[in-house]
């Protein structure tokens, strides 16, 4: 069903959250470039430089190396290699939108309240290129289908829910025919120009998808809120330009046209619970070429409670492991190197999650138990290499990132809400490693205020522990001092600190987040 133009003028967009205006994005000056390659350098010889001066002074021992060569994976994979992503930071310049395209509009839902599917259809009828609008119903609502019906929109359902949100895109695939699809998540809100900004990328007729910015807009909404968009700022300012320039853009489930003959090529979208992350893999490695345009072009919603953050996480990282471990291998050969080098960035993201957890139970033992100055010499050296890291950080963020708010740089409560979240990414890659099926889990867009404390009680013990491992230690300071690991000590039970605020907000009755919006979104 062809949409009505005079639709967007007699629904305007419901109101909602408050848009954030993100910059067009800026290339580095060479200036720039140069600095943060001395910063590259500077980390790499901090953390090589210790352990080649030690290796030449004493003698190889595995008990004192196996810290090291623990932690050299994670740097190799996740740390420098994010670093070389920062000197590929380049952005596209965004050709002329082709003329004459044929586009189908998919908004997928699935049970959500109708404020929100309003929003969002609402937003998808009113872009400006010509194009289809389509509400993909996953829940077989009528009364979405006369609200599509009265927007000029088509309306499509179909009988059960097989493979979620890729069997309701591969459904409607089957029930379509534009040559672009542009696909958009129920929280997010289009702005009008979304297709004018992207499509001209397919002049290259080998380009099978253009991916944009994920921003959020409701961040002011909950502590919760902020955090959780603070924890995207690096990857999708940052290192998504970077894979970009590697030519392993990604699909990130929602603001992205695809050439519908490039999806057919590989059987369509690919079910999963990462499935964007599955079928870029897998359009890469069909030789299609992708694009991500830096802009803020349909802002969405993040999680506003810390459950709903925690499913969100839980999720996404089992489907992260699950890609790594069964679907990479078998695509990887057929992947160009630096987009191997790319996909391993996102492969070994969650890593973080075991690597803390190594670390504060190595503390704690240390502490509590065996006093150990291996590990205090290892302390010690680490302390360069993570300085140097959150400085090289915070400055690309400041000086390359196109979203206002990632400008401010450091982004303390999103770090902090990461390294918080260790015992979701512990079970997920527990998971993953011992293949048991997940359910899909849509993300909770209601924030639920009150729960905080019954799901970190694995946070509060190490927390526990760890302070008791400090207490214990300065007591005992004469028959071992440990000035580093007392440091760490101290850092990891700050990291938990948002957790803390969080539960006393649900003490002293604050935090509620300032409004209530029922429904999930997937």
């Amino acid at each position: 069903m062809k949409q009505v133009p005079s639709c967007a003028e007699e629904h305007p967009p419901a109101e909602g959250f408050p848009r954030h205006a993100a910059r067009r994005p800026r290339n580095p000056s060479g200036a720039q470039r140069r600095l943060v390659a001395l910063g590259v350098a500077s980390g790499v010889v901090a953390f090589l430089l210790p352990a080649a001066v030690h290796l030449a002074t004493s003698p190889f021992s595995l008990r004192e190396w196996l810290p090291v060569l623990l932690l050299l994976p994670l740097a190799m994979l996740q740390v420098f290699f994010s670093w070389y992503l920062y000197t590929r930071v380049a952005h596209r310049i965004a050709p002329p939108a082709v003329a004459g395209a044929s586009v189908d509009v998919f908004v997928t839902a699935c049970s959500e309240p109708e404020w929100l599917v309003t929003r969002a259809l609402s937003a998808a009828v009113a872009i400006r290129y010509p194009h289809a609008t389509w509400l993909l119903d996953d829940g077989s609502n009528p009364r979405l289908e006369a609200l599509a019906r009265r927007f000029g929109a088509g309306y499509l359902t179909r009988c059960g829910q097989q493979d979620r949100k890729a069997g309701n895109v591969n459904e409607a695939l089957r029930r379509t025919c534009g040559e672009f699809v542009a696909i958009f998540d129920i929280d997010h809100v289009p702005e009008p120009d979304f297709l004018h900004r992207t499509l001209g990328h397919f002049r290259d007729l080998r380009m099978g998808f253009v991916q944009t910015m994920l921003t959020f807009s409701n961040r002011d909404e909950s502590l919760v809120a902020e955090a959780s968009a603070q924890t995207s700022y690096e990857y999708y300012n940052l290192l998504a330009v970077g894979k970009d320039r590697c030519g392993a853009a990604g699909l990130m489930g929602s603001n992205a046209v695809i050439r519908r003959a490039a999806l057919e090529s590989i059987g369509g979208y690919h079910p999963g619970l990462a499935e964007d992350l599955e079928t870029s893999l897998r359009l890469h490695a069909a030789g299609w070429r992708s694009a991500y345009v830096c802009e803020a072009l349909a802002p969405g919603l993040t999680p506003a409670d810390l459950g709903a953050f925690f499913k969100q996480q839980g999720k996404w990282a089992t489907g992260v492991w699950n890609a790594a471990l069964q679907s990479f291998p078998g695509l990887a050969r057929r992947l160009s190197p630096t987009q191997r080098l790319a996909y391993t960035v996102r492969f070994t993201n969650y890593l973080i999650g075991p690597i803390l957890f190594a670390h504060m139970a190595a503390i704690v033992v240390a502490a509590l138990f065996w006093p150990a100055a291996r590990l205090e010499r290892y302390l010690a050296n680490l302390l360069p290499l993570v300085l140097i890291s959150l400085t090289l950080r915070c400055y690309v963020m400041r000086r390359w990132a196109t979203d206002p708010e990632a400008r401010n740089g450091f982004c303390w409560k999103g770090m902090a809400l990461v390294c918080s979240t260790w015992p979701v990414y512990i079970t997920s890659l527990l998971a993953a490693v011992l293949r048991v099926r997940m359910p899909f889990v849509a993300t909770p867009k209601i924030a639920r205020p009150g729960r905080n404390a019954r799901l970190v009680v694995p946070q509060l013990t190490m927390v526990t522990l760890l302070a008791a491992g400090m207490a214990w230690r300065s007591l005992h300071w004469a028959a071992g001092p440990m000035p580093f690991t007392m440091f760490w000590a101290l850092v990891f039970i700050l990291a938990h600190g948002i957790l803390l605020r969080l539960i006393f907000d649900d003490l002293v009755g604050v935090g509620v987040p300032l409004r209530e919006r029922p429904g999930e979104v997937a």
